[in-house]
């Protein structure tokens, strides 16, 4: 089915905490909520649309339950996540419904974004949800997540979801006021950083470890969400979810936070789609003429295969990393991994032969494949 083409739109995805949300205690506290609700509405009525990628769910099952004491269980979390989902959604219908706007849930799983379809059908609703004036509200689906479908924390949700709706602009909120150079919580000299052009190997170190206890990430989720974000050519920035009164003047580029500045060269929409929603389900070492022949624009060629890692069928997603390791693309595959493994270092003459078939003679085509950095069409 055709999907209609989408014109320019001014897209803020806002993520906060359960650290926010509760204000460091054991339930979620109203006049947080409230203020943050206030503060996203001024946002719509400055000419944005708004999504929120809200935690909490499980910090709101405790208290409907009553703070129950409970095994440290898959099982125990999904319940609590399964209760606290409604009463987080009531919650946040009842503080939006004051200002008269109505929102939308929407539960999102990592099989919901590597799947192309259930991709593009989560696209759909997120812009129905816009065009019709209401405020999309998006978690994790913790009810049902495994460790092998979780997206893992909500910051990289948050990311994804700017991805997949091409938003200007991702506000993380935190209980910190950015990404700071050293830990303030040990350090009193640390500065805050206001803003990062390069998104390299020296700021991620400062990422550091687990955030607080009632959440799932840090600063270091945040620094990858970052990453994911501006490499899409999505602006992000870290502020304090103490002061939700500032997000306006943060969506205008204001403000107390760390910014991180999107790169020019972006990726288009699908190609956004393989870098960011879709992990690799194996690695293909290549030689050095090939890695120079991807990041020449070629496709790669069976030929220039030294090694496959993983087990995979045609049309997976598969890392390209060079002989150091680094990595060089991501591609689908056209062959199975045991079928790379009987033409690597052959040429694409002698695919048929080998295999008694052929799917084409390239291991990966030039439009299936994302180079690190590559510019894509507007």
């Amino acid at each position: 089915m055709a999907r209609a083409e989408q014109g320019p739109r001014r897209v803020v995805v806002v993520k906060v905490g359960t650290s926010t949300l509760t204000r460091g205690g054991g339930a979620l506290c109203r006049e947080a909520m409230l203020e943050l609700a206030r503060a996203l509405v001024m946002l719509r009525r400055a000419g944005d649309e708004v999504v929120l990628v809200s935690s909490g769910a499980m910090a709101a099952g405790r208290e409907a339950l009553g703070h129950p004491r409970l095994p440290p269980l898959m099982s125990a979390k999904q319940m609590l996540a399964s209760v606290g989902q409604g009463h987080l959604m009531r919650l946040w219908s009842e503080l939006f419904g004051i200002f008269g706007v109505q929102v939308g849930q929407l539960l999102l799983t990592r099989a919901d974004l590597e799947d192309r379809e259930r991709y593009l059908n989560a696209h759909d609703t997120l812009f129905a949800l816009l065009g019709h004036g209401i405020l999309p509200i998006i978690n994790e689906n913790d009810a049902v997540s495994t460790r092998e479908i979780k997206i893992g924390d909500n910051d990289n949700l948050a990311a994804l979801t700017a991805v997949m709706c091409s938003a200007r602009l991702v506000i993380l909120l935190t209980d910190q006021k950015g990404l700071y150079t050293q830990d303030p919580r040990t350090c009193p000299d640390a500065t805050l950083i206001g803003r990062v052009e390069l998104l390299d190997a020296a700021v991620l170190a400062l990422g550091g470890g687990a955030g607080s206890a009632q959440g799932t990430g840090g600063m270091a989720t945040k620094l990858t969400a970052a990453r994911t974000a501006t490499e899409a050519g999505v602006e992000l920035v870290i502020a304090a979810g103490a002061n939700p009164a500032q997000i306006p003047a943060l969506a205008r580029g204001e403000g107390e936070g760390t910014f991180f500045t999107p790169q020019p060269r972006h990726l288009q929409r699908r190609k956004s789609w393989l870098a960011t929603a879709v992990r690799p389900q194996g690695v293909l070492v290549v030689d050095q003429g090939a890695a120079r022949a991807l990041l020449g624009g070629s496709s790669l060629l069976p030929s220039g295969i030294v090694a496959v890692h993983g087990e995979f069928l045609p049309g997976a997603l598969v890392e390209v990393s060079d002989l150091e390791g680094g990595e060089v693309a991501r591609g689908i595959a056209r062959y199975a991994a045991h079928e790379l493994r009987q033409i690597q270092g052959r040429k694409s003459t002698e695919i048929g032969q080998v295999l008694g078939m052929t799917r084409g003679d390239v291991a990966i085509h030039r439009d299936d494949l994302v180079l690190r950095g590559e510019e894509g069409n507007a």
